[in-house]
């Protein structure tokens, strides 16, 4: 029996110069498609430029993100607290939230707000920033989010920075010497010393409360010579928010008052954790703890509440 192939026939080949419908409607979609990621996109970016904040960047806080407070201020114009960290500078926005508020990571050792959106900083660069290994004096006139260097740039590290009386009062850790400035560009060396924790009294600028290596020190003299405080709580924090009262905290988050410029100390309360920072502002006292906590007192160390904690 013969058997026979049947031969198929290769379907006719659209003509290549107009496409199909069934192309057409895919094109149509795809047109479609990148028009509205386009919207999207575009609505992200304004949603990030109004709310100061890079939508491809991840900057909310986690637990751990900070690796150590080293500073904290509320901004006047805002009301909102400020953390100086070993990551960044981190703003709280919630109870549960804080952003880090530029792309900069840098080491900020020292802090302090000067007016309303206007800090100064120092420290040390962070991971890919450019420049030398000390920031010297930085300085910022929206919030935080971009920075200029000032002066002594790769040669201060300021452990701590008051701006109080018109003028800026930094510790220069890397030679031990205390600095006034006027005018944030050059510096008067007053002092070589060893402290940490440092404020000025804001009815007098020749006043000073500093934390010592064997106790607290005060100047009489707006840092130009120090003297030892006799029998005075081991603070390694402290602030002078206004009037006579003095506030600080040890390392085991005790909290204590002074009325009298440091000479007597009054137990106040118990945060409940180490103290890394703490600032006053209005009626209120806030402190950062070793856990990336930020607790507030209304009663001025008495008794405290979280403001802020990583989710």
């Amino acid at each position: 029996m013969t058997t026979r192939t049947r031969r198929r026939t290769a379907a006719p080949t659209r003509p290549t110069g107009r496409p199909t419908g069934r192309a057409r409607r895919r094109r149509a979609t795809a047109v479609a498609v990148v028009a509205a990621v386009a919207v999207l996109a575009a609505v992200v970016a304004a949603t990030a430029l109004l709310s100061g904040t890079d939508a491809g960047d991840d900057r909310q806080a986690r637990a751990g993100d900070f690796g150590h407070v080293h500073a904290l201020a509320v901004d006047p114009g805002t009301g909102r607290v400020h953390l100086a960290t070993h990551h960044g500078l981190y703003r709280v926005d919630g109870a549960t939230s804080a952003v880090r508020v530029s792309a900069h990571t840098s080491d900020l050792m020292g802090f302090a707000v000067t007016g309303p959106g206007h800090f100064v900083a120092s420290g040390h660069p962070g991971e890919g920033d450019d420049g030398p290994g000390n920031l010297g004096l930085v300085e910022s006139t929206d919030a935080g989010g971009t920075w200029a260097t000032t002066s002594l740039s790769g040669r201060a590290d300021f452990h701590g920075l008051r701006a109080a009386h018109g003028a800026l009062y930094g510790y220069n850790s890397t030679d031990g010497a205390f600095m006034v400035s006027t005018d944030r560009r050059t510096w008067e060396h007053r002092s070589l010393t060893a402290i940490g924790a440092f404020d000025v009294n804001p009815a007098d600028p020749a006043e000073l409360l500093a934390v010592g290596r064997n106790g607290l020190q005060r100047s009489a003299d707006g840092g130009r010579s120090w003297q030892p405080l006799a029998q005075t709580p081991p603070l390694v924090v402290l602030t002078w928010p206004a009037g006579p009262d003095l506030y600080g905290a040890d390392a085991e988050g005790v909290v204590w008052h002074s009325g009298d410029a440091g000479t007597t100390w009054q137990r106040r309360g118990h945060s409940g954790a180490p103290a890394r920072a703490v600032t006053g502002h209005g009626t209120s006292l806030y402190l950062a703890t070793a856990d990336d906590r930020v607790l507030v007192s209304d009663d001025g160390g008495g008794s405290w509440r979280t403001h802020y904690e990583p989710a």
